[in-house]
């Protein structure tokens, strides 16, 4: 049946251990999203986090028709659902950027589609208008509410009050004798308050001037050994503090940045693999073989199996012809030194690469185009020794397999017997419907660093990872302490603000030392990479903001929340380095280089989510 358009569903996660998480599920071949602790769930929480969710804790229903509509259902959960505040007794109907919650003031999300149909449009925002203000009633009883009485229910005028004066009384002498006296004492108590009060404007005033001598006394001795002290400075004391002035009002620029900060921006050289939990075994992408008619081999191509509307890769744990693709990563990238005890910042596909999508967007096996897709009945069937029908060949980029293009190789996957046609016995081949995979963990089996202006390297180990970001926290080995760079402790980052960035980029031309020794009675040529640190300058050309919800409207950056940079001269092995700016604080991880219509500029993930990796504890 067709969706009408709508390609997926699209949940925001407000609260819970998946706070500030988006996740994509794809419409394809669905009918219901279940929702719960339950690992199998479509929408799958942490189960001893999540508590407040029951394992089976709702569905959403999608019915299809002329037009795709949406319904939510409580499966008999403890807590209850609810749906925008309200809780479900039974189905209601779902629509865009309705609030659902598990438990009341439980765990929410926002609920949407992609792309939105004309028939499913957000609810109408209700104004609550139960706190109008009252009229002020002004009370008019009294003499006029007599008079309205009188005047409308007797026809008799109100009365009307007339006020006479009352008659002059004569003065008599004694009265006019004490009236004279009591002038007389008036006159001397105001004469009285008067000097009084001069006597106090006299001492506030030379209290005033007292305290005001003091004080110059005291600014006056303050300057005199301020000048003293300066005086006392040598001519290098009083050029420094003229530079660090002149800095601080002009900021650093590029050079100033990497004289003072280059030597704590380190090269960092990585290799990382794929091992099934189980066995310890390396993890591979089975590729098979294409022939031609003769038998002669054609291409070689990785494999998928498809089970109903599911496709994954077909993983296994063998390699024989060293065919196969390794579940793995290497290169080159860039880290910077938070604390003089070793530890160091970069991006967390750069030091934990197993914890983020595997590929690129259009080669998910790692540049193959194409690939061979079987039929999971077909394999099932194999295991009597039947042989696997031919594959269909696919184009990866197609639209329908995208879901490949978002597997996280440390969620686990299906093995597969690799020779399956030759397999007998029951639990050789997992089964994708009921979710029969394996677990598997990332291991990084080179993570070297090497500072800027040196031959050798030290070997750093992973730490911690962010779970909201790309960014990761490593710990080099060395016995000395090192320099560290100051991180940025406002969050604060202004469009148009001039930003420096360092790094170890591949654009960068190499710098070799070699020399050669004699070891064991023999002559031996020693070459070494030096690293040399690649500076870059730009402003702040836009800043994306993180998911935010207000009055039912969500606004979020499409990549996250992210400083976009008008830098374009570095690339690939600059992630991870420092941004700056013009204090000489860093302020973002360089991560990603970006190019379309016709332009290209670079972005950085915002220090914050390093510095929340600096702190084990919160309070």
């Amino acid at each position: 049946m067709s969706n009408n358009g709508v390609e997926q569903i699209v949940i925001r996660h407000v609260s819970g251990s998946k706070a500030n998480q988006i996740e994509h599920i794809s419409l394809a071949g669905v009918n219901e999203i279940t929702i719960g602790r339950d690992p199998k769930s479509n929408i799958a929480f942490d189960a001893s986090r999540d508590d407040v969710v029951s394992r089976r804790h709702a569905v959403i229903r999608v019915v299809r028709g002329d037009q795709i509509s949406f319904r939510l259902a409580d499966l008999g959960s403890n807590n209850g659902t609810f749906l925008n505040g309200e809780r479900i007794k039974e189905e209601a109907e779902l629509l865009p950027e309705d609030s659902i919650e598990l438990g009341k003031n439980g765990l929410k999300f926002v609920f949407d589609v992609q792309p939105r149909p004309a028939n499913l449009v957000a609810r109408t925002r209700v104004i609550d208008v139960s706190d109008t203000a009252a009229t002020r009633v002004i009370d008019t009883a009294g003499i006029a509410a007599r008079d309205a009485v009188l005047a409308g229910d007797t026809g008799i005028e109100p009365p009307v009050q007339k006020f006479e004066p009352p008659p002059k009384v004569g003065v008599g002498k004694e009265t006019v004798l004490h009236l004279l006296g009591e002038e007389r004492r008036a006159t001397s108590r105001v004469w009285i308050s008067s000097l009084a009060g001069l006597a106090a404007v006299v001492a506030l005033g030379g209290g005033a001037i007292y305290w005001k001598q003091v004080h110059d006394k005291a600014a006056a001795e303050a300057e005199l050994q301020r000048a003293t002290a300066e005086m006392g400075k040598t001519a290098d004391e009083q050029q420094a503090d003229l530079a660090q002035k002149t800095a601080e009002d002009r900021g650093l620029n590029a050079q100033d940045i990497v004289n003072q900060y280059g030597n704590a921006t380190a090269r960092i050289d990585l290799h990382w693999r794929l091992y099934d939990q189980t066995t310890g075994k390396p993890v591979f992408h089975q590729t098979f073989a294409d022939h031609e008619a003769n038998g002669e081999q054609k291409e070689i191509l990785p494999a998928y199996v498809k089970s109903g509307d599911l496709v994954v890769r077909w993983l296994t744990l063998e390699d024989d012809n060293r065919s196969n693709i390794a579940i793995e990563g290497e290169g080159n990238a860039t880290g910077f030194v938070v604390d003089e005890q070793g530890f160091m910042l970069t991006n967390k596909h750069v030091a934990a690469g197993w914890n983020l999508p595997f590929g690129g967007k259009e080669d998910p096996a790692n540049g193959y185009r194409y690939g061979w897709l079987y039929d999971f009945k077909d394999v099932a069937m194999a295991k009597d020794g039947k042989k696997v029908k031919h594959p269909k060949k696919i184009e990866l980029s197609e639209r329908q397999f995208s879901s490949l293009q978002n597997w996280v190789p440390s969620t686990g996957g299906f093995v597969f017997a690799k020779n399956v046609a030759y397999v007998a016995g029951p639990g050789n081949i997992p089964d994708p419907s009921k979710g029969d995979t394996n677990t598997f963990f990332g291991k990084n089996d080179k993570l070297e660093v090497r500072f800027a202006n040196s031959r050798g390297s030290s070997n750093a180990t992973l730490q911690r990872f962010s779970n909201d970001s790309d960014v990761a926290l490593i710990k080099v080995d060395t016995p000395q302490k090192l320099s560290k760079l100051e991180i940025a402790g406002d969050d604060t980052v202004t469009v148009g603000e001039k930003v420096v960035v360092l790094g170890y980029p591949g654009i960068a031309q190499k710098v070799v030392a070699s020399n050669t020794t004699i070891e064991n009675g023999q002559a031996r040529l020693n070459t070494d990479v030096v690293p040399i640190p690649f500076v870059s300058e730009g402003i702040v050309a836009l800043v994306s903001p993180r998911i935010k919800t207000e009055n039912g409207v969500t606004v979020e950056g499409l990549s996250g929340e992210m400083i976009q940079m008008s830098v374009n001269s570095t690339g690939s092995g600059n992630s991870g380095g420092p941004v700056f700016n013009k204090a000489g604080k860093v302020i973002g991880l360089f991560t990603y280089g970006m190019s379309g219509g016709g332009a290209n500029n670079s972005g950085a993930i915002p220090i914050k989510y390093g510095r929340d990796l600096l702190q084990a504890q919160h309070p």
